[in-house]
């Protein structure tokens, strides 16, 4: 909802290549994911979060949050840094939280 529509475009794009390259590494990594969650929910998540910090743009983000912050390509890196902090604290809660089930299904 903070993006034009010509930088939507861009983002999709770019989604479905990172949503290739990041299903050729898992078979490449011998990792099995039969439904390709990981590329589709971890790879482009960490992807639409980036591109949030990259094109956001001013009008759309006062119009839908009262915010000034927008994204490194219309002002400073703040949203960007705000967005690569928040993908850095979500594997961090998710590696914590799912590591003891996972522990926990191998025993």
């Amino acid at each position: 909802s903070v993006v034009e529509p010509w930088a939507a475009v861009i983002i999709g794009l770019i989604s479905g290549m990172v949503y290739v390259f990041s299903s050729k590494l898992l078979v490449l990594l011998k990792i099995d994911d039969a439904v390709d969650a990981i590329p589709v929910h971890f790879f482009n998540g960490m992807w639409g979060c980036i591109a949030t910090g990259l094109f956001a743009a001013p009008r759309h983000t006062a119009l839908a949050y009262g915010a000034t912050n927008c994204g490194l390509f219309y002002s400073n890196g703040n949203l960007l840094v705000n967005e690569i902090l928040g993908i850095g604290f979500i594997i961090l809660w998710i590696g914590g939280v799912m590591t003891p089930f996972f522990i926990g299904l191998n025993v």
